[in-house]
């Protein structure tokens, strides 16, 4: 067989399975070059042939029973599930987690029942029969750009409906039904032991031992060892390869000190490798490695007789057979990416291999990331060796003296793994980080092949156009011409994002959502984490905005402030403007204050003032309190188009506006108060004549918003209404000569 035979086949089967199951369309060109490789370069495609024609089966037919189970009917039922605690988590009050209906089908389950949870964390030795009363829905889906998408998420791992159970009674421990589950399911309740050990553990040794060690990653890993991201170390954890390759070469140096024979160590070294996998729930991003060890047991014992770049090809076709959504995960691409990099660069010295490894994935971290700071570079060079020579050695040294009840060992290894925690932390410090937002995913593929061609051929001109393209990818979101305004989906509350040109941003309101009352056993992190606070940021930082020079504040009601605290710890803020009075308040104030800093101040503002030649105050008349007939009314006009907002201003306050101002006809208006009864009054509408209204309301929201009276004036006038809780995020977007056009993000 000729070298490169099953790396060109692998690539072209990897192309095939993004194009059917994420419709990556625009792979077809590459599917097509790929092909003309087996056709002309390999005369023999017997094999290609069959690998192609068995992939495209298997993926149709994966895809076919995804679809069965999207078309299965949703709503209220009563249902049995078997649970096994190595698959559940413990989130505040909640459990959430996987189980597997009696049917088969996988499903994510959640409840926040008390009592049922008590009843449940009791009985977690063994896998769980569970009967419970619940609601079976699809699982949610991306509402913003940007955000995690739970739904792509789950279903590219085979799973795409969640039940969220109201009443739960445990059966009893499950049965399986066969020899196969059973012994998986023992390797899982061994996994599960382990892990909950682990968390007994110092955090440090905990976090990188379930990481390394087990192929577990915490909920809050990455938020809780800041720096691994801006460093571009994310590698490192989501590889996972050092348990692989270390099971591997110490088996085989024990094998050989106890004279086990070669061909029996070799097959006993592969049935290791499975039961690793087993033992770390099957997760995606150790699909590769333990493919590789277990390929390179079958060519040192001869059964396979191929080249480095064919075995890595034979891993990628076994991985996506195995797991089908491989590769359309972080952990899964960087796997694949890093090994096949160095695939091309075995003749080269070890710090040459990092920098080019470290280009080799930028344009993947950039997608996902949407920043890059030249730090990492150093980083890569130093940290790697040292997780190698000193992390991995300290980790086991540690948890063999916790084991041991070796205290001062292991307190000693604990010390030393802050010690990386907190360097690595120290590198989130630095200045110099390079915001890129979201590069088009097409330049990120084209930056990746030219950094493969600069290895491979070695030429100067690559080095200029690669060079050239990073520079393109950095100005598009900063110099293009045009702007955007979004009203981003934050349930039934108000933000809306105005970026008319670069280096113009605006916000008014940041939404809020209302906690429940934290569990006793809840960890510090998840009592404070606000998603929606950090999904609003996150949006920012995909459009590479890093600061916003305005946020107005509309008035004080927790629905648009709320998230106001941990907004600003995330994103750095100039100015922010209340409705006069509003600053007085003893709540504004003790939530503003531990964040108030030198280059932030507060200005309240009254009707008349101009925020910026394009921005209007159109309310308040008078000095307030920050209620909802003190909310601030802005009056925007960037020329392509005009816009309203007012805040939970009452119809009353809207007759004040047309009685002052004689404003001319607008294009878009947002209607107050989330579309309550109580704004969008007839003659206000009459004298604005928008096109278009907008709803910021949360789904099924307890007030019924929009009111069906405010409906009816919409209709009156002629308004298309959009409406965040049925489009998700709602965005305005115009270009140099484009009249502005209207994108909802479902």
């Amino acid at each position: 067989m000729m070298s490169g035979y099953l790396l060109v086949s692998s690539l072209c089967l990897a192309t095939i399975n993004l194009i059917l199951l994420f419709q990556v369309w625009w792979l077809i060109p590459f599917l097509l070059w790929f092909l003309s490789l087996l056709y002309f370069k390999f005369s023999k495609p017997f094999l290609s042939t069959l690998i192609i024609v068995s992939g495209v089966a298997y993926f149709l037919g994966w895809q076919v029973k995804i679809n069965h189970f999207i078309q299965l009917p949703i709503g209220n039922l009563t249902t049995q599930v078997i649970i096994h605690p190595d698959d559940v988590q413990f989130k505040n009050s909640k459990v959430v987690g996987t189980a597997q209906l009696l049917s088969g089908e996988k499903v994510r389950i959640f409840f926040d029942n008390q009592d049922d949870r008590v009843s449940f964390k009791n009985n977690m030795a063994k896998p769980l029969l569970i009967q419970g009363i619940g609601v079976f829905e699809r699982i949610k889906v991306a509402r913003n750009e940007f955000s995690f998408d739970p739904r792509s998420y789950w279903q590219s791992r085979g799973i795409v409906h969640r039940i969220k159970f109201k009443k739960l009674k445990i059966l009893g421990h499950a049965k399986p039904n066969d020899f196969i589950t059973l012994i998986k399911w023992t390797i899982h309740s061994y996994h599960y032991r382990l892990t909950n050990w682990f968390e007994h553990l110092p955090s440090g040794l905990r976090d990188y031992g379930e990481t390394l060690l087990l192929g577990y990653t915490r909920p809050d890993f990455y938020s809780e060892n800041g720096g691994i991201q801006l460093l571009g170390l994310m590698h490192l954890f989501s590889i996972s390869g050092f348990q692989v390759a270390g099971i591997y070469q110490i088996w085989r140096c024990v094998a050989r000190r106890c004279g086990v024979q070669r061909e029996h160590s070799l097959i006993i070294v592969q049935m290791l490798l499975v039961t690793l996998w087993l033992f770390a729930g099957g997760v995606q991003s150790l699909v590769r490695p333990i493919l590789l060890g277990i390929f390179q047991a079958w060519r040192d014992l001869r059964w396979l007789i191929i080249d480095v770049k064919d075995a890595w090809g034979l891993s990628l076709i076994g991985g996506l057979l195995i797991e089908p959504g491989v590769l359309h995960n972080l952990g899964g691409q960087l796997s694949y990416l890093l090994t096949f990099g160095l695939l091309w660069l075995s003749n080269r010295p070890g710090w040459y291999q990092s920098i080019w490894l470290s280009f080799f994935i930028l344009p993947t971290l950039l997608w996902h990331t949407f920043s890059w700071h030249p730090i990492s570079l150093v980083a890569n060079l130093c940290i790697v060796p040292l997780f190698t020579w000193l992390v991995i050695p300290t980790i086991l040294i540690g948890i063999v003296a916790s084991f041991m009840q070796c205290i001062f060992i292991r307190d000693i290894c604990e010390m030393l793994i802050n010690g990386m925690q907190y360097c690595i932390k120290c590198g989130e410090k630095i200045p110099g980080e390079l915001l890129f937002g979201r590069p088009p995913l097409i330049m990120c593929v084209i930056i990746t092949l030219l950094t493969l061609g600069w290895v491979i051929y070695n030429k100067r001109l690559l080095t200029i156009v690669i060079c050239l393209s990073y520079l393109i990818v950095w100005w598009i979101p900063q110099g293009l011409p045009g702007g955007f305004v979004t009203f981003f989906d934050v349930g039934q509350g108000d933000a809306t994002i105005l970026r008319p040109k670069n280096n113009d941003v605006t916000i008014v309101d940041v939404g809020g959502q209302f906690q429940m009352a934290q569990d006793k056993q809840s960890t510090a992190h998840d009592a404070v984490t606000n998603y929606q606070a950090e999904e609003l940021a996150h949006f920012l930082k995909g459009h590479a905005i890093n600061r916003v020079h305005r946020l107005v504040l509309t008035h004080k009601d927790f629905d648009h402030i709320g998230n106001l605290a941990t907004f600003l710890e995330i994103i750095r803020v100039n100015n922010i403007y209340v409705p006069a009075g509003m600053e007085k308040q003893t709540a504004f104030k003790k939530m503003l204050h531990p964040r108030l800093k030198k280059s932030l101040t507060i200005k309240p503002v009254v009707v008349g003032e101009k925020l910026s030649n394009n921005m209007l105050i159109c309310h308040p008349m008078t000095e307030g309190k920050g209620e909802n007939d003190d909310s601030i009314s802005l009056y925007v006009d960037y020329g392509h188009f005009s816009l309203m907002m007012t805040g939970d201003l009452s119809k009353s306050g809207e007759q004040k506006i047309i009685k002052q101002f004689k404003l001319p006809k607008i294009d878009i208006l947002k209607f107050g108060h989330h579309g309550s009864k109580t704004s969008t009054d007839d003659k206000f509408v009459n004298q604005l004549r928008p096109t278009v209204g907008i709803v910021s309301a949360g789904i099924n929201n307890r007030y019924h918003h929009p009111n069906i009276e405010t409906l009816r004036t919409a209709k009156k006038y002629h308004v298309k209404v959009y409406n965040t809780a049925e489009k998700g995020m709602i965005k305005i977007e115009w270009g140099l000569l484009r009249k502005y056009r209207i994108k909802s993000f479902l």
